[in-house]
């Protein structure tokens, strides 16, 4: 197999393997908390915050207008802002679209213009729902390119607080930003959904957030028990000692592992099921086909004895970054599997939707888009199930680590563009090439 210089070649698995794999700080909560400790009155530690190119375009975001960050290991210590006066005149948020969004409104307290840009992908994802939101309560945002888009100019305002009406197809990375600084807005926020929200696991993650730094909030539910309403009551927010739980997001990948290599064994220290994070959701959803699941102390252990038959349909609406592992791992079934819900992956870091369809069937996958829906199949004897390829990632960090996962198992794949993994685990390759040691040579931990 060719492969470029700017590839990492996988090879399959000499066999099952038992290893330990300690992923890095939840990088949803990371950004949350680093934001909030950004708004809050004092000097806030966050021990286990995860070092990515998305946390670190936030922390230096933050440094930018006003804070003072420092940085010890995993440990981020973050000074409230006191005054929101930009040192220079540009915040470069790199591809991060949840950093640009928490930015944007964290942003609209400034008191002096300042510029908010990104890479020539994240200038295409959408802004608009949150520039209009903030608008409204005060923010004066100016776009320098393509309205509703980076890059964006935003000027000194008069922000207040108020009553938002929202509709189901708004990101719920704009409700959240908008959730992230009701606090400091006078008269607090009240947030009415039209109808389900976008991704309302993320939003519930975000309020959950909010308690843990003390911030009155209310979430109110509709008889079927999903959000109708979310209400922030202006205060302030409290310097903190936080905890970074590990990544539910970084996890799914070696649980899907262990799904896809039978009589493996991992073990996900530092993971907390019941700490909100919607990829939680997704691992869950590997337990239902056979992936045996258990809580021992401070980690969970993940193992499969035989190999899964998919799972029929799947809704991934709750969960949708986490789709990305659960199509390789659908690829790899004994029956057809139907992912649903993924709408919201074609304007992330690339079209998801389509990318996992392009990469899958150059791989011999049997593998088609419905719609938003991909539709995977068995192999049948005309698709050869060990195709020499290499993957590209479309500078999509869950593409590199799917695909990697993927290659574990079935061997000839390259990984193009491996570094994009820094956006959310730069240690991936590491842990990837102990996994690998694990299964030549036994247990490491």
């Amino acid at each position: 197999m060719a492969v470029d210089a700017n590839s990492r070649p996988v090879k399959a698995l000499a066999g099952p393997v038992s290893a330990e794999v300690r992923v890095p700080g939840s990088k949803s909560l990371s950004n949350r908390a680093i934001v909030l400790a950004g708004l809050a009155r004092g000097h806030s530690t966050l021990d286990g915050v995860l070092r990515s190119d998305d946390t670190d375009a936030t922390m230096e975001a933050l440094r930018t207008l006003g804070s003072e960050v420092r940085i010890d290991g995993d440990t981020a210590h973050v000074s409230g802002i006191e005054a929101f006066q930009p040192d220079l005149g540009t915040i470069d948020l790199g591809a991060g679209g949840t950093p640009a969004r928490f930015m944007l409104a964290v942003a609209s307290f400034t008191e002096a213009p300042v510029v908010l840009d990104g890479t020539p992908r994240l200038r295409e994802r959408p802004m608009g729902g949150l520039i209009e939101m903030l608008e409204t309560l005060g923010a004066r945002i100016e776009p320098l390119g393509r309205p509703g888009h980076l890059p964006v100019r935003v000027h000194p305002g008069a922000m207040t607080g108020g009553t938002l009406r929202v509709s189901p197809q708004e990101s719920s990375q704009f409700i959240s930003a908008i959730l992230l600084i009701a606090a400091r807005l006078p008269g607090g926020i009240e947030l009415s959904f039209d109808g389900p929200p976008t991704s309302e696991p993320y939003i519930r993650l975000t309020v959950s957030e909010l308690r843990a730094w003390g911030i009155d909030v209310q979430a109110i539910e509709d008889a079927q028990g999903r959000l109708s309403c979310v209400v922030v009551h202006e205060g302030v927010i409290e310097a903190r000692t936080r905890r970074i739980p590990a990544d539910a997001s970084s996890a799914l990948y070696w649980a899907a592992l262990a799904t896809i290599y039978p009589r493996s064994r991992i073990e996900l220290p530092g993971l907390d099921p019941s700490d909100g994070q919607p990829d939680h959701q997704a691992i869950a959803a590997l337990g239902r086909i056979g992936l045996k699941l258990e809580q021992t102390g401070d980690r969970v252990v993940c193992r499969a004895s035989e190999a899964h038959r998919g799972w029929g349909d799947l809704d991934a609406s709750g969960f949708p970054d986490g789709a990305m592992a659960l199509a390789v791992v659908a690829s790899c079934a004994q029956e057809p599997t139907r992912l649903t819900g993924l709408h919201t992956l074609r304007i992330k870091e690339c079209d998801r939707v389509e990318a996992l369809h392009a990469e899958l069937a150059r791989i011999g996958a049997d593998v088609q888009v419905d719609g938003d829906d991909l539709v995977l199949r068995p192999p049948s004897d005309s698709h050869p199930t060990a195709i020499p390829a290499q993957i590209r990632t479309y500078d999509d960090h869950r593409m590199a680590m799917a695909f990697a996962i993927l290659g574990l198992r079935r061997g000839m794949l390259s990984i193009e563009d491996p570094a994009c993994v820094a956006k959310s685990y730069p240690g991936f390759w590491n842990d990837l090439d102990r996994v690998e040691a694990a299964a030549r040579k036994g247990d490491t931990r």
